[in-house]
């Protein structure tokens, strides 16, 4: 179902509407459970990743979340959490956190809008780009502190090292 001229002027605008006409752009796989909920499954650039979009049109406020396919070990949270901190002090926008029931990873952001017109496939590809590049940034340092055991400082610092010149 694709968002018309007037749903933007009304209270039946619904962004999700918009999203899923980017996902079948990009050909992800996805499921709309019901008309507030996407789940769509992204490759990146490490791993495949979970999105989850929902949509609340009370409060005006999509919320996406990507999760991991990354189980953390309980003997591992400690060290993840002050990762996890380290992470998000770099992070401009959204959060990383640890889903604690299950262990997955997770990069969680939201978007708040009462100007309807302002959310156009354009914003909404932004948005799911940027979160992606995201989370494929931080993969690596993910993997150095749960596998490569490294201390969170040691893991941020391998992982974003920027190599200069060409081999």
């Amino acid at each position: 179902m694709r968002a018309s001229v007037s749903d933007l002027v009304n209270s039946n605008f619904n962004p999700l509407d918009l999203i899923e006409d980017v996902v079948v752009s990009n050909d992800w796989s996805y499921n709309r459970t019901d008309n507030d909920t996407l789940y769509v499954e992204v490759g990146g650039e490490w791993c495949d990743y979970q999105l989850t979009l929902a949509w609340n049109p009370d409060f005006n406020l999509l919320q996406y979340t990507w999760t991991y396919n990354i189980k953390v070990p309980e003997k591992k949270y400690n060290l993840i959490y002050s990762l996890l901190n380290k992470i998000n002090l770099n992070l401009s926008a959204g959060h990383f956190e640890l889903w604690t029931d299950d262990g997955w990873i997770m990069y969680r952001n939201s978007l708040i809008s009462f100007d309807y017109s302002s959310i156009t496939p354009e914003k909404i590809d932004y948005i799911l780009s940027s979160s992606l590049e995201e989370c494929d940034k931080y993969y690596p340092t993910f993997q150095f502190l749960l596998w490569g055991d490294k201390t969170p400082k040691q893991a941020i610092e391998a992982s974003l090292l920027e190599t200069q010149g060409e081999a």
